[in-house]
């Protein structure tokens, strides 16, 4: 079998055995992460076209726009769901542990648009 593009080996899907990933010089392994922001380089925001970032605040995890446009927070955890679900539908994800959802995320996506100040309100510029 050969690679695609994208690292992931063609004819496999992303939880099956053969499953493999172009991962920091490791290309048959997934990285786990142990950030708390899984969407943390892939959420930007939809009227300035910038990175959102992690912004800890009151004791939550949300993500904020970094030039201040959006003056609601959005809760990390929402918009991460939101986000997951969208990627469960469109490859086979089934038992994907938590510390791996980072990786097959920044595998699937260019880029999460957060286009108005709802978790549910993104969309999802897939890699081809």
């Amino acid at each position: 079998m050969s690679a695609n593009r994208d690292g992931l080996l063609a004819g496999t899907s992303l939880c099956g055995r053969r499953a493999a990933w172009k991962a920091k010089g490791r290309p048959d392994r997934m990285v786990a992460s142990t950030d708390p922001y899984l969407l943390r380089t892939l959420l930007w925001c939809g009227p300035c076209d910038l990175p959102m970032h992690p912004h800890p605040g009151r004791g939550q995890r949300t993500y904020k726009c970094g030039q201040g446009c959006r003056q609601v927070a959005l809760p990390a955890e929402a918009v991460e769901a939101v986000t997951w679900t969208a990627a469960e539908r469109r490859a086979t994800l089934a038992g994907i542990a938590p510390p791996f959802r980072k990786s097959v995320l920044e595998q699937l996506l260019v880029k999460v648009v957060v286009r108005a100040n709802a978790p549910e309100d993104l969309r999802y510029i897939w890699r081809t």
